[in-house]
């Protein structure tokens, strides 16, 4: 392909970027959003128990660090618009605050791909959390924890919904 012929090929494809970007903010579509779950784990005697809310999570029963916990409660979930620079924040019960922004979106096969830049931080004190970059999948829950919380543990899963 000549030279000409990749310039005019590339300002094709940023032309239809384009105008594919103001059809979708014509049809007043929502951009992705982020869906924030805030879970509570905690080892009791009284065996497994996990939150109707919760059951499409099969990590809690299988995967590190969820198999040291056997109690799994929803205390809240929010759902923000995700947009690019602007970050959003949740208050967490434990005083700390979640902020999470997102820095860019990407395609790879078939599939938009989210960096995020999540952290928790407490006022007044160093954060807890200074900062965790995520490559997330639409759908695909990221899990961030650690929390000491009323005799167990703060989970919050993160998800980019289309």
């Amino acid at each position: 392909m000549t030279r000409r012929a990749q310039i005019g090929f590339a300002l094709a494809v940023v032309a239809l970027a384009f105008a594919a970007a103001g059809a979708y903010a014509a049809t007043g579509s929502r951009g992705p959003s982020l869906e924030v779950s805030l879970i509570h784990a905690t080892l009791t005697d009284a065996g497994l128990s996990v939150d109707p809310a919760l059951k499409d999570l099969p990590q809690l029963t299988r995967d590190q660090p969820f198999i040291r916990y056997n109690g799994y409660r929803l205390l809240d979930r929010k759902r923000f618009p995700l947009e690019r620079s602007k970050p959003i924040t949740f208050v967490l019960p434990n005083g700390r605050t979640l902020q999470a922004s997102l820095d860019g979106v990407s395609l790879g096969k078939g599939e938009r791909r989210y960096q995020l830049d999540t952290q928790i931080g407490d006022p007044g004190k160093p954060a807890f959390l200074k900062s965790l970059h995520v490559t997330a999948s639409e759908n695909e829950p990221f899990f961030v924890g650690g929390q000491s919380y009323k005799g167990g543990t703060l989970f919050l899963e993160l998800v980019v919904r289309p």
